[in-house]
């Protein structure tokens, strides 16, 4: 009985998922144009990763060697609101595990959730607006830590040039704990040939290359997954985008609209940042590192 009730839901699921993409595929929403193997970004994936060490040396000679893994999961649900709007409601969860040889503790870890809501709406064949908020919030194993917020958001559009080149321009803000992170923005991408794709979406930049439907190797940059900030005073904790991993990723396509990829490269453009009454804004010397990553992505096929 509980194995049919379970075969029931899975092809309940599976066919809410195939009449969701039916659906946008007759709205009016256009995601992609020209004839391009790249595959659509994913709506869902699994996460883990491991970073080396890094050695840190602070302007007043304190030096720190630490390595993180961490481990995500990130999952949304699209509804179409008519045939020009579409509503993304999400969720994200990771668990990361700092170990550190010297500073403010040995060993600690950092728990943190999100909640995206994102809105798109294709204003005419040529333009799309897209909006989206995600408060996030951190919680760590230091004594005396408690929850911490950061309020992430952005306002784009989206122009459509030709089949091949289309850009983005927008806002994007960064609110909570430590200095808030305001700016403008500006992207493109360039469909070269059905294989080739240069992207200079930040903070994504890449090159990516797709023999054929099932292959994908990516060459590029990424916000860094082991970038924080850590408040001495009331051992808080936030993340940080302003550092890079720099890498190759290769993904294959194991089923439907599910890939399994891998990413390894250098890691180095990044820091643990230490703020409160111990160390301030430190300048810092970064060592290169190696990083490792596999994940499990859900890419629909949405044109």
């Amino acid at each position: 009985m509980a194995g049919a009730v379970s075969a029931s839901s899975d092809e309940e699921g599976a066919g809410y998922i195939r009449s969701t993409i039916e659906a946008f595929q007759q709205s009016d929403i256009r995601f992609q144009r020209g004839i391009t193997n790249a595959p659509f970004p994913p709506i869902a994936f699994l996460s883990a990763t491991t970073y080396g060490d890094v050695e840190v040396s602070t302007t007043d000679g304190q030096e720190l060697e630490y390595n993180v893994d961490r481990y995500s999961q990130m999952a949304g649900i699209p509804f179409l609101l008519g045939k020009r709007d579409a509503l993304l409601v999400g969720e994200y969860v990771s668990w990361s595990r700092f170990d550190v040889s010297a500073g403010a503790s040995e060993e600690f870890d950092v728990t943190s959730i999100g909640l995206p809501v994102g809105w798109f709406r294709q204003v005419n064949p040529d333009w799309q607006a897209a909006a989206f908020v995600m408060p996030l919030g951190h919680d760590s194993s230091l004594e005396g830590s408690g929850w911490t917020w950061q309020y992430l958001g952005g306002a784009f559009t989206r122009y459509v040039q030709n089949e091949q080149l289309w850009w983005a321009f927008g806002f994007y803000a960064d609110v909570g704990f430590g200095d808030d992170f305001y700016i403008p923005y500006i992207g493109a991408s360039w469909a070269i040939d059905e294989r080739w794709t240069l992207s200079a979406m930040m903070p994504w930049p890449a090159i990516i290359y797709a023999p054929n439907r099932r292959w994908m190797l990516r060459l590029g940059a990424a916000p860094s997954g082991a970038s924080w900030s850590l408040d001495l005073d009331r051992d808080d904790v936030a993340v940080n985008f302003d550092a890079w991993d720099l890498g190759l990723d290769v993904e294959y396509r194991v089923a439907g609209n599910v890939w399994l990829g891998a990413r390894t490269g250098v890691g180095g453009l990044r820091g643990l940042r230490l703020e409160g009454s111990a160390v301030e804004e430190p300048d810092v010397d970064f060592s290169a590192n190696y990083f490792l990553n596999v994940t499990l992505n859900y890419r629909p096929a949405l044109d």
